[in-house]
C-alpha cells in the first residue's frame, strides 16, 4: 500500500454537482438521521448542505429521474418519493420481501430489493405519480458456504441484463443467480457458483456484456462475460493490498474505463486495479489509503472518486491521477455514518 494521501491542490475546476448520501441510523446502531445534500466545492470535494427526508437507515439510494427510492435497512422497506430539485416529498413505503435489504435495483416501474438478512428478493411495482409501491412477489432462496459469515443465503445486489434478465449475488451461498422476468416476477433459470468463500458482493455492468463481480469475503474480482445465454469467466484477480480479514465493499470504475477501484474494510483501503483495453481482464496495481474508517461504498464522477467511510462518519473526495491512482483533494467532509452516495445532478 502506498502512504497516506497528501492533499492536493486543484488545478482543472470541476462541473458542479448535487448528491444524496443515506447512512445507517440508531436501528442499524449507527447515528445517521435520514438522507441528505451533499455539493460539490470547485475542486470536485463535497460538502454537507441540509437534511431532506428524516427516515431510518437509508442504505442504499436510487435516484431515477424526478423519483428517489431508497432501502431502509433496519426496518425492512423501500421507500419511494417525489423529487422537485433537492426536495424530496413524504415517503411512501412498502415491505422489502426480507430482512435487512441492503441494495435495489430499478428497471422502469420495476424494482428488485436484495435482503441480505434473509436471503430473499423482493419484486415491486412503482406506481405513477404521488409514487407508490407494491410488493409483487417474495423469492426464497437456499444455499450457504464455508465461511462463519455464510450460514445461509444473503442476496446483496441485482442488475437488469436486459428487459428479460436479471443477475443477483448472493454473498452466503457464492452464487450469481440468473432469473428470467415478466410482468413483475421472476424465476431462476441458471446459477453461477463463485469460488467457495468468495462472497460475491457487488456487480458492475460493462460494455462488451461485460460484468465485473467482487468479492467481500474473498477480496477478489472476477470478470464474467454473458455470451449465448451463459455466464463465462474470463478473469480473476486478488485485491492488491487486501490481507485475510478484510472485507472488500463496492467497485468504481474509472471514466476512460482504464482503471477500476475497490473498498477494502478493516484495513481501510482503496485497492487499485488496471484494465484491459478490450475490458476482459484486469490486472493489480497497488492501494491507498481511504482515509478513514470502513469504505462502505465509493463512486466515481467527473473524474472524482467519493468514498464513504462509514464509522470515521466521513466522505473523502481523491482527485485521479495520470497513472490512476487516487490523491485526496481535502479534509474528509464529516457525514454520520454515511454508506451511499447517489448523485442527482
Amino acid at each position: 500500500m502506498t502512504g497516506t494521501n497528501e492533499i492536493t491542490p486543484n488545478v482543472t475546476p470541476v462541473p458542479a454537482s448535487t448528491w444524496l448520501v443515506g447512512g445507517w441510523g440508531a436501528d442499524m446502531e449507527c447515528e445517521s438521521e435520514g438522507i441528505s445534500v451533499l455539493r460539490s466545492r470547485p475542486d470536485g470535494s463535497l460538502e454537507l448542505a441540509q437534511r431532506v427526508a428524516e427516515v431510518p437507515s437509508a442504505s442504499f439510494i436510487v435516484v431515477d429521474g424526478d423519483r428517489v427510492y431508497s432501502t431502509l435497512e433496519g426496518s425492512g422497506q423501500v421507500a419511494a418519493f417525489d423529487r422537485d430539485g433537492e426536495t424530496l416529498s413524504t415517503p411512501t413505503f412498502t415491505a422489502s420481501g426480507g430482512q435487512y435489504p441492503c441494495h435495489i435495483a430499478v428497471h422502469g416501474s420495476t424494482i428488485i430489493a436484495a435482503n441480505y438478512g434473509s436471503g430473499t428478493l423482493g419484486v415491486i411495482e412503482a406506481s405513477a405519480k404521488p409514487t407508490a409501491l407494491d410488493t409483487r412477489q417474495v423469492v426464497e432462496t437456499v444455499g450457504l458456504g464455508p465461511r462463519p459469515q455464510q450460514e445461509g443465503p444473503h442476496a446483496h445486489s441485482s442488475v437488469f441484463v436486459d428487459d428479460s434478465t436479471l443477475f443477483t449475488l448472493d454473498l452466503g451461498a457464492d452464487l450469481i443467480r440468473v432469473f428470467s422476468y415478466v410482468d413483475f416476477a421472476i424465476e431462476q433459470i441458471a446459477e453461477v457458483a463463485t469460488p467457495a468463500g468468495f462472497g460475491p458482493r457487488d456487480i458492475v455492468a460493462r460494455p462488451g456484456n461485460l460484468f465485473y463481480v467482487l468479492g467481500e469475503h474473498g477480496c477478489g474480482l472476477l470478470v464474467f462475460e454473458w455470451k449465448n445465454r451463459a455466464l463465462q469467466q474470463l478473469c480473476s484477480i486478488a485485491l492488491p493490498g487486501a490481507v485475510e480479514g478484510d472485507q472488500a465493499s463496492a467497485i468504481a470504475i474509472s471514466a476512460d474505463g482504464r482503471f477500476a477501484y475497490a473498498g477494502v474494510r478493516h484495513s481501510n483501503q482503496i485497492a487499485v486495479m488496471t484494465i484491459a483495453d478490450d475490458g476482459r481482464s484486469v490486472a493489480p496495481l497497488t492501494s491507498v489509503s481511504c482515509e478513514g474508517n470502513w469504505p462502505r461504498h465509493i463512486i466515481m464522477s467527473d473524474g472524482i472518486l467519493h468514498v464513504c467511510n462509514q464509522y470515521s462518519h466521513e466522505v473523502a473526495s481523491f482527485r485521479i491521477d495520470p497513472n490512476g491512482i487516487p490523491q485526496l483533494i481535502a479534509p474528509p467532509t464529516r457525514v454520520l455514518s454515511p454508506t451511499y452516495l447517489a448523485r442527482i445532478v
